[in-house]
């Protein structure tokens, strides 16, 4: 399987520095691991899972921090800025993650939160996210019955409670008393 920026990978250890490992990212080259993020006892020729991504100077780098989304996923996130290029949003990672205007259903305004799918910008190789998520769930009827676990995640508030998207196909709602004042 290849190595993937924006997910989890196993990779090994080919060389050691004083500033990280080197690791073996197989297509995409050797990809650093800073020293803060080596586990006690790591030396070259050991597996080390780690999260691939592009750092603040576009060179890719890896950290054993996980975040809280990854390429392919949905996930409710929070404005921490907002600039000439779009909104980042906090996702567990020393470098946010930017929704470009382009890619806003709804201009984003700091402190926020929105519901988010993260993608792989395959032109920059640039791990960005789309505030623009209807289109990317299905709209075939729900194959659910009363008492079937789902995973949800909670999104906009509305009228009568949450939206929600379900088991990261389908759109939900989750209804809540308090909002519609009874």
């Amino acid at each position: 399987m290849a190595v993937s920026i924006g997910q989890l990978n196993t990779l090994v250890v080919v060389k050691e520095k004083d500033f990280g490992f080197y690791l073996d990212g197989e297509q995409l080259g050797e990809i650093l691991l800073p020293k803060r993020y080596i586990p006690k006892g790591k030396r070259v020729g050991d597996d080390i899972e780690v999260f691939i991504y592009l750092d603040s100077s576009d060179q890719l780098i890896a950290t054993t921090e996980t975040p809280k989304v990854k390429v392919g996923e949905f996930a409710g996130l929070t404005a921490v800025a907002v600039n000439h290029v779009g909104a980042f949003f906090d996702w567990g990672l020393p470098k946010d993650l930017l929704v470009p205007f382009s890619q806003q259903k709804i201009r984003v305004e700091e402190g926020e939160t929105h519901l988010l799918f993260v993608y792989l910008d395959h032109d920059t190789n640039r791990i960005v996210a789309t505030t623009k998520v209807d289109a990317l769930l299905n709209r075939e009827e729900i194959p659910y019955r009363t008492g079937d676990k789902v995973k949800a995640i909670i999104g906009d508030k509305t009228d009568i409670g949450f939206k929600c998207i379900i088991d990261d196909c389908f759109w939900g709602c989750y209804f809540s008393k308090t909002l519609s004042g009874s």
